[in-house]
């Protein structure tokens, strides 16, 4: 029942109850407390201990309609939060301290801070738009796709925020300036994925001003741009150099230098880079050497060395010597892959 409703029964109860009393007796009272003596009809004053009674009670209901007023809207902001917070685990954010307000949501808040949304759920957000929006979203930038995700106001270092702008590299090369700008941890993996996206159209000059080490992969790209008779890619041989030397490069990968960098140096270029590189590398270097002495043909240098060798050395080398010099022709780039 409506304390409206409850208040106007109320008063016709009253009002029953006094006329009825009225109606067969209609003397005054008078009651004397403390020196004060207040005289009122009978009827009255059978109607004061009703009225005090549904006084006490009208508060008493209202005071219970306030607090089930403020539940109600306690829980209706609580669902609105477990709708916003769970739109945020589904986003990879993190939630530390979620204030829910009723102690049901309080213990759902605790659990929901120590899950994780799986992206292979079936589960259906249909009724709820929002909760099925970022659903798409996180699929959509998990399949590769570069999504406008400014208004969801995402942390830094969120991993759908790390992938989105991955995605941004591999469709916008040039953003990697922008990201290696801000790059405070140059291993992580968006730094990472920006360096290699640099790679791919940024001068020489450019990719230096960054403190990467070069690794095999990476060092292999630039290789394949400098030898690209259509790119205007270069490098100096000291660089190359030195970026062998940081990623401790192996008698293969000296030897694959020597294979392709003939393209583009000149034969005594060539001689110099790779007679340093043996001298200062000695057996690491040493096949890629021997190659170039080959391919030149200056086969006395070729045998010097290799009459200095040990018997175990160079063995590949001695063989091709050998077959040469019994007239049977090799071909030493496949020889040497072997």
């Amino acid at each position: 029942m409506g304390i409206k409703r409850y208040i106007l029964l109320a008063i016709i109860y009253m009002l029953g109850i006094g006329l009825y009393v009225y109606s067969f007796n209609g003397e005054n009272f008078s009651l004397e407390l403390l020196g004060l003596s207040l005289t009122l009809p009978i009827a009255v004053w059978m109607v004061i201990p009703v009225a005090l009674l549904v006084v006490a009670s009208i508060s008493h209901l209202v005071f219970y309609n306030f607090k089930d007023f403020l539940y109600k809207r306690a829980l209706k902001k609580d669902v609105e939060l477990f709708k916003e917070i769970s739109k945020q685990k589904i986003l990879e954010e993190s939630i530390e301290n979620a204030s829910f307000r009723t102690e049901g949501f309080k213990l759902v808040g605790m659990v929901l801070s120590s899950m994780n949304y799986n992206r292979v759920s079936s589960a259906d957000f249909s009724q709820e738009p929002e909760l099925a929006k970022a659903c798409e979203l996180v699929h959509s930038i998990y399949s590769g796709t570069f999504e406008d995700i400014k208004k969801y106001k995402l942390s830094k270092n969120n991993t759908l925020v790390v992938q989105n702008a991955i995605n941004r590299l591999q469709s916008e090369p040039k953003y990697a300036l922008e990201v290696l700008k801000n790059c405070k941890d140059i291993n992580s993996p968006l730094c990472a994925k920006a360096y290699e996206a640099l790679i791919e159209f940024a001068s020489f000059t450019e990719i230096k001003k960054y403190n990467f080490t070069p690794d095999k992969r990476t060092f292999r790209r630039m290789m394949e741009r400098y030898l690209d008779a259509n790119d205007t890619f270069e490098m100096d041989l000291i660089s190359i150099e030195e970026m062998l030397e940081k990623f401790n490069a192996d008698r293969a990968d000296y030897l694959e230098l020597a294979q392709e960098i003939k393209i583009k140096l000149s034969p005594d270029a060539l001689i110099a880079l790779f007679e340093k590189l043996y001298n200062s590398k000695g057996n690491l270097a040493a096949d890629a050497y021997l190659y170039v002495l080959y391919d030149l043909q200056m086969i006395d240098k070729i045998k010097d060395i290799l009459d200095n060798s040990e018997t175990d050395e160079f063995v590949k080398f001695k063989t091709v010597m050998f077959l040469r010099e019994h007239g049977k022709s090799i071909d030493i780039d496949k020889f040497l892959r072997i």
